[in-house]
């Protein structure tokens, strides 16, 4: 039988450039995402990874278990211009749910993605399952939407140019939801629980509120700024990590 320890030591992070990505790499990534989710095709997944920078990837046993694309961008709000981490396509296999591994992985990559802008970085992640939404409020201390409906006014300015920028017609800014109509991906039927969930976890029942169309892969845009003081123990441990290895 194998130990806590074996088992940790069988698990691998790293981030890595998209450009350095073997094909095995690309191969397994899809594989996984396929696995959840449909609506989805090896062209758009290949089209998606090619505009982001890099990726955090999972291994167990050199296997792909986990990853999470993003980029680092600029965009003008107003006379200002701020930086953002986008995240794109992000799955965990099922089995590793409630492991905060992938987390740990990411909220690092942000820590050293600032590091290397050297200024504020929001993270824009677009959303359309509630176990992503529930990051925001279990890991950072202000976000928008914000649960109790009291966002912060920037916030919300900062997300509107940056989701209208990137989604034109297809973002609602008084909504916060992106809309493509065709589904561009969204979880199979047997991983779609959100309803069920939200039935006992506030977080999730508010983001079924905000975005009750996410079943067919309609995203709500969110905004949090990465930085250590917005961020509560866990994530702001590994930013910390991230940081320090960014300089």
């Amino acid at each position: 039988m194998r130990s806590a320890a074996d088992e940790a030591d069988s698990i691998e992070s790293l981030t890595i450039p998209v450009a350095d990505l073997m094909p095995v790499d690309r191969d397994q990534m899809f594989a996984l995402y396929e696995t959840y989710y449909e609506a989805v095709d090896r062209n758009g997944f290949e089209r998606d990874l090619a505009e982001k920078d890099a990726v955090v990837v999972i291994r167990r046993h050199g296997t792909i278990i986990g990853f999470s694309t993003y980029l680092v961008r600029q965009q003008t709000v107003g006379a200002e211009t701020v930086n953002y981490l986008f995240s794109g396509d992000t799955v965990l296999h099922s089995a590793r749910w409630g492991d905060p591994v992938l987390l740990r992985g990411f909220f690092r990559a942000a820590g050293a993605a600032k590091a290397r802008i050297g200024g504020r970085l929001f993270w824009f992640p677009i959303i359309k399952g509630h176990r992503t939404f529930r990051i925001l409020p279990n890991f950072f201390r202000e976000f928008f939407p914000a649960i109790d409906g009291r966002g912060s006014a920037c916030l919300q300015a900062i997300r509107d140019a940056i989701a209208t920028a990137r989604y034109g017609r297809y973002y609602d800014p008084s909504t916060g939801l992106i809309d493509f109509g065709p589904s561009q991906g969204h979880l199979r039927e047997h991983w779609a629980d959100a309803e069920e969930i939200a039935a006992r976890n506030r977080y999730a029942a508010f983001f079924v509120r905000a975005n009750p169309d996410h079943f067919r892969g309609v995203e709500l845009a969110c905004l949090a700024e990465l930085e250590l003081g917005n961020l509560k123990r866990y994530g702001a441990a590994s930013f910390a990590e991230g940081l320090a290895d960014g300089h």
